[in-house]
């Protein structure tokens, strides 16, 4: 199978860059957007710094636009390579192979998407495992020192959004839950981490390409996930809808950044369609998403704010 490739496309290339003036431990941050999905890192900052970084190290690592997960002095790296998707270990400190995974078939990336044929999902990596999402939907679980695949899942065969599968796989309370599948024919699913055995299916909203986050209110924890239609919040223990706010996209629009969490607050926004905070709120054993602020001059198309 070949692609046409643009001279905008090339292989990704890795690079570590150091502080030059002070070390500096870097926390891990082993999923997308971090440890808490929210973009912050906590690290010892050095007392000054410095006016340029240096280079560690370099590598030629494949095609991609998912982010790398680094836990303790292991980088973890989803990539596609010729017409296989396949994932790497480095060593953080000197960008060595310490193993890469047996490939499994791409797909063709086609229309719009083209230009970009490698996964944009990032991995997940927790209790010794790593967790990846293919271009075309396909969910594999490896085993994380030694990239020893434990099992790989394809609930929705061909069936992806308009620019292919984009959402990042969230690891809780021992399961894997990602959206799969098309807008139009897709769910929420959770398996266990170990196994691989489904868990539940939320199917009433397909995906389209922002990446759930999770959402503790008082003693209850959630998912909260943005799906073509309405962004949700869902059971991670069995899949219960909690609560649902319509935002559908329009023609040209998309719902494709992930959701912000702060305590209680959810923020979320899409192209067109401006930006929302709603907190929500317990009732009984219900709960309820109350309106806080929206703002219809701020919005982004793919980009978490």
């Amino acid at each position: 199978m070949k692609h046409r490739r643009s001279s905008a496309i090339r292989c990704t290339c890795l690079t570590l860059l150091w502080l030059a003036c002070a070390t500096v431990y870097a926390a891990d941050w082993p999923q997308w957007r971090g440890p808490g999905r929210d973009g912050k890192a906590v690290f010892d900052a050095p007392q000054t710094w410095p006016e340029a970084l240096t280079q560690k190290w370099t590598v030629n690592v494949g095609l991609a636009d998912a982010t790398p997960a680094l836990v303790g002095d292991r980088l973890y790296v989803f990539v596609r390579q010729g017409d296989e998707e396949v994932t790497l270990c480095l060593d953080a400190a000197t960008g060595r192979e310490r193993w890469k995974s047996e490939g499994y078939p791409a797909p063709e990336v086609t229309g719009g998407a083209r230009q970009h044929p490698g996964p944009r999902s990032s991995p997940a990596v927790g209790e010794g495992k790593v967790v990846t999402l293919g271009v075309g939907g396909v969910l594999s679980c490896l085993d994380a020192d030694s990239g020893k695949l434990i099992w790989r899942k394809d609930p929705f065969p061909k069936a992806v959004p308009q620019f292919f599968t984009s959402c990042s796989p969230l690891i809780v309370d021992g399961r894997v839950i990602a959206q799969l599948g098309a807008t139009d024919n897709g769910a929420i699913l959770a398996f266990d981490l170990a196994t691989g055995q489904e868990k539940w299916r939320w199917a009433e909203a397909g995906p389209e390409y922002a990446s759930p986050v999770l959402l503790t209110v008082g003693t209850s924890r959630q998912v909260v996930a943005l799906t073509g239609k309405s962004v949700v919040g869902v059971s991670p223990a069995n899949g219960t809808l909690l609560w649902k706010l319509p935002f559908a996209s329009a023609r040209r629009s998309y719902n494709a950044a992930t959701p912000i969490v702060n305590g209680t607050t959810v923020i979320y926004t899409g192209d067109g369609r401006g930006t929302f905070a709603v907190t929500i709120e317990q009732q009984g054993d219900a709960f309820a998403a109350r309106p806080v602020w929206s703002n219809d001059r701020t919005d982004t198309k793919f980009n978490t704010p």
